[in-house]
């Protein structure tokens, strides 16, 4: 293995899919609040999202679309998502920005855990689960 192999790593391949009702409000959940940023967005005739992506900074996204579309992706109900954050201070960024809007609910306000993340946790407006922190996993 090169050093290159064990300092670098490896481009994310798991993206966690979540729904919205209003997936408007939704982006400006994950861009305005989280920080996230969509690259992707594709709806159907009537409006409904088929599939749309919003990249994390640090790396990796998630997928999105309209939750009640048809299909099994449209019946997903509310999931949970972990956030990792590079630094602390993009950690305390979305917490400011997210802890006020509107249909948000905090579930874990800004803390540092045994297990050395700093990390809140939040629900949005359709009950998907969201946690930023710094934690990288063992």
């Amino acid at each position: 293995m090169t050093d290159a192999m064990t300092t670098t790593a490896p481009a994310p391949t798991v993206w966690p899919s979540v729904g919205f009702t209003d997936v408007d409000a939704g982006v400006r959940f994950l861009t305005g609040g989280l920080g996230f940023t969509v690259t992707a967005c594709y709806r159907d005739e009537d409006g409904t999202v088929v599939h749309a992506e919003a990249r994390w900074p640090d790396g990796g996204g998630v997928m999105f679309g309209t939750r009640g579309k048809p299909g099994d992706w449209g019946a997903l109900g509310p999931q949970g998502v972990y956030v990792v954050a590079a630094e602390p201070a993009t950690v305390d960024a979305a917490w400011e920005r997210v802890r006020g809007m509107a249909g948000v609910e905090v579930l874990q306000e800004l803390h540092d855990t045994d297990y050395g993340s700093h990390e809140f946790g939040v629900r949005d407006a359709d009950g998907n689960l969201w946690t930023v922190g710094t934690y990288r996993g063992a």
